[in-house]
């Protein structure tokens, strides 16, 4: 309620169409009525749910070619947090109308948490932090104890306080928001939207039949599902097991284990002697340098019993192909053991059960998604 007929400003440092959470923001807060412009960068396509609401405003800032990182890494940081600075000020300055209410996603917290402070005192607007990790924990898992991580886990101390409320993804980084840094912050489960849920057959066939998982090998037909001459659609039999991964390929999600693991259940089949259904496992993301590596290490393999798709879908598609696998597997480990894996959310909406890598956080999925499936870690 004290959102009502406010305008809000959403801002994402990053590419907005993969940022579920964010846009779930925007989304609720259009639904009440609110004037919202979201910030951030162009890249993925938001939901159509967020591009076609009227009450909603985007503002992308092109993204531009990539740079590989040299040796002189420290120098482009430096000079890409300028460039960074330069545009948040612009944007939240001169280009929207004064907002009630400045929302934004940490991490990334540079130059972000300074750029809000300043524009939330210039334009007299209250300043609303929502929590998804702590940024100095991710950079630590490249950088070890590179002095990087000190200067930013005390940027994100010093001016990640002050704000006029906070937001935060578990129960376990509320408390630890709170004892290390004396931040009180509101929980705010993630639930999967309405879209997500279980396909239906119809919508599985279409899906198989126009993605390389999905179709036989000569590509001619679905190797899930096969229509009859009545148009009615059914399960072939000993059709293939659908397994789904999603990953952001980053040094967070070791890809390697899943490969590994799959590796040794190719073996394990061969040994058994006897007929077992083929093995197919998607795994979905935005490709890039990591997803060249493993997608040769997959090759060098040679496995016979289990095949392994990358892909990047649409937001339809993705949500179509959750609500049709038989099996969700996250290997997210959070950098801090305090953040929860949005894409297990999803995939509890589709009906889909899932097998993910345990840490602290991890143990309140079961308890705060309002699923009755399993939910098994190891």
């Amino acid at each position: 309620s004290c959102w009502h007929s406010m305008r809000v400003a959403v801002v994402v440092l990053g590419d907005v169409g993969l940022s579920p959470r964010m846009q779930y923001h925007s989304r609720s807060l259009a639904e009440e009525g609110n004037q919202v412009d979201v910030i951030g960068f162009a890249g993925t396509p938001c939901w159509p749910t967020i591009t076609n609401n009227k009450n909603i405003s985007l503002h992308l800032i092109p993204t531009g070619k990539k740079q590989e990182p040299t040796r002189f890494w420290f120098i482009q940081k430096i000079l890409k947090v300028i460039w960074q600075t330069v545009l948040l000020f612009r944007l939240l300055l001169w280009s929207i109308e004064r907002p009630d209410y400045i929302l934004i996603q940490v991490p990334p917290a540079i130059p972000i948490l300074l750029v809000a402070h300043i524009v939330s005192w210039a334009r007299w607007s209250r300043l609303v932090i929502d929590w998804h990790n702590y940024g100095w924990t991710i950079l630590r898992v490249t950088k070890k104890e590179h002095y990087s991580v000190t200067i930013y886990r005390l940027w994100e101390r010093i001016f990640g306080r002050g704000a006029h409320d906070y937001f935060c993804v578990s129960e376990a980084m509320q408390k630890d928001l709170y004892q290390n840094w004396g931040i009180r912050a509101r929980v705010l489960y993630d639930r999967p939207p309405e879209e997500y849920r279980k396909a239906t057959l119809e919508e599985s066939h279409k899906l198989f039949l126009t993605n390389d998982f999905g179709r036989n090998s000569d590509k001619s037909d679905s190797a899930f599902t096969i229509q009859g001459s009545d148009g009615k659609v059914s399960y072939r039999q000993n059709r293939p097991i659908l397994l789904i991964s999603s990953t952001s390929w980053t040094p967070d999600e070791d890809f390697g284990v899943l490969v590994d693991a799959m590796a040794e259940l190719d073996s394990k089949i061969e040994k058994l002697g006897k007929p077992f259904p083929q093995i197919r496992l998607v795994v979905t993301g935005r490709e890039n340098a990591l997803t060249i590596q493993y997608r040769k290490d997959i090759i060098s393999r040679n496995l016979k019993h289990v095949t392994i798709y990358t892909a990047f879908l649409s937001y339809a598609d993705y949500s179509t192909l959750l609500g049709s696998a038989d099996l969700g597997l996250c290997l997210h480990q959070s950098s801090s053991s305090l953040d929860l894996p949005m894409k297990v959310v999803d995939m509890f909406g589709c009906q889909l059960p899932v097998c993910a890598i345990n840490y602290t956080a991890c143990v309140i999925l079961n308890t705060n998604t309002h699923s009755d499936l399993d939910y098994q870690s190891w």
